[in-house]
Parts: structure tokens; sequence; C-alpha cells
């Protein structure tokens, strides 16, 4: 199965990485999608990468508060929310945590 999980809030970053990792534990495909005040954990925790799935940043969200891309950890990447409706659309699941 592939999910794609949107996040909008830091506050839930262990439950988001427990989530993950057992959905990968089962076989899933796994794309995040970092909007609102979450992407500021793409800056500062690098522990992410150790989820090994794609991880995406809202751009505008970024850009509103002022984060560069070089800013992000290795492995992240900007993107727009259409990328991120298209990605609703492929995905089996979307959870929306927040």
């Amino acid at each position: 199965m592939n999910i794609l999980f949107a996040v909008s809030s830091p506050r839930i970053l262990v439950h988001l990485m427990g989530m993950v990792r057992a959905a990968k534990d089962r076989g899933h495909e796994v794309v995040i999608f970092f909007n609102e005040e979450s992407v500021k954990l793409l800056t500062q925790y690098p522990m992410l990468t150790e989820l090994d799935v794609e991880m995406l940043a809202c751009q505008t969200t970024c850009t509103y508060l002022g984060i560069e891309e070089k800013d992000l950890i290795p492995g992240a990447r900007m993107t727009s929310m259409a990328e991120m409706v298209m990605l609703i659309e492929e995905k089996e699941r979307t959870l929306f945590l927040g």
C-alpha cells in the first residue's frame, strides 16, 4: 500500500516517526508532506532522514517562514500544494496529522 502522511504540527513528531516506521515495517511505501509549522521539523531534526522516505516541504509555507531549500535536511525538498493534491490522488491512503 502507498501512504501519504500530511503533517501540519511539529508537536506530533514522535507519533509521526512511530507510524512511519510501523508502515514501512509492513512493507508500505510512505511519503510525508510537511506544511504549516511542521516544515520547521525539516530544518531542525536530521534524525528524520533515518526514516528513509520521501519528505516534501510546502514551498509557500517555507517562503513565509524564511526557509530556503538549502536549510532543509538532506533528502527533503520543497514542492507545491499542487503536488500534494496529485499525491492524494495517487496514494491508496492519506493521513492528515496535525
